[in-house]
C-alpha cells in the first residue's frame, strides 16, 4: 500500500496513471500551500460523505492529459486537481457538498462523479475560467 499525502489521499491516487510521477514543483515531504488547500478540501469532502471516495484522477502528465481528452489547460496537469468518482445517483449529493461546503472550489459535474481544483491558485492566469467558485456541469 502507497503511503498517505493526507489523511485519505494516497500517493498512487495521485500520481499519474501513466508514468508514476508528481507535478515537476510537487514536494511531498514539503507540501506547498495550493496542493494543501487541494488536499484538506478532499479530506473534509471525504469526512463529510461519510464513505470512501474513490479518485480517479490526480496529477496528469501532459501525455496522459493529451490521452485523456483533458483540456489544454487542464489543472491536473499543474496537479491542482481530483476527479472523484460515485455512484450515478449520488453525483447530485456530492456536488451540493461541496457547494455548501467549498464554494471557492472550481468542480465539474459529471455522471461518473465530480471534478473539484483550485487552478485560481495558478499564475498568472492562463484563462479567464481559472477563478475562485467556476462551475461546470456536463
Amino acid at each position: 500500500m502507497s503511503e498517505k499525502l493526507s489523511k485519505y489521499l494516497y500517493e498512487h491516487e495521485y500520481r499519474c496513471r501513466h508514468c508514476d510521477n508528481y507535478p515537476p514543483s510537487f514536494d511531498k515531504d514539503d507540501i506547498a500551500f495550493p496542493f494543501q488547500v487541494l488536499f484538506n478540501a478532499f479530506d473534509d469532502i471525504r469526512e463529510r460523505w461519510g464513505k470512501p471516495i474513490y479518485v480517479s484522477s490526480g496529477y496528469r502528465c501532459p501525455m496522459h492529459n493529451a490521452f485523456s481528452r483533458g483540456s489544454a489547460l487542464s489543472a491536473h496537469m499543474w496537479g491542482l486537481a481530483l476527479d472523484l468518482s460515485c455512484d450515478e445517483d449520488e453525483v447530485l449529493y456530492l456536488v451540493e457538498l461541496i457547494e455548501d461546503n467549498y464554494p471557492d472550489l472550481r468542480r465539474g459535474k459529471y455522471d461518473w462523479g465530480v471534478h473539484i481544483d483550485v487552478a485560481y491558485f495558478i499564475y498568472p492566469k492562463a484563462s479567464a475560467y481559472w477563478v475562485e467558485g467556476r462551475r461546470w456541469y456536463e
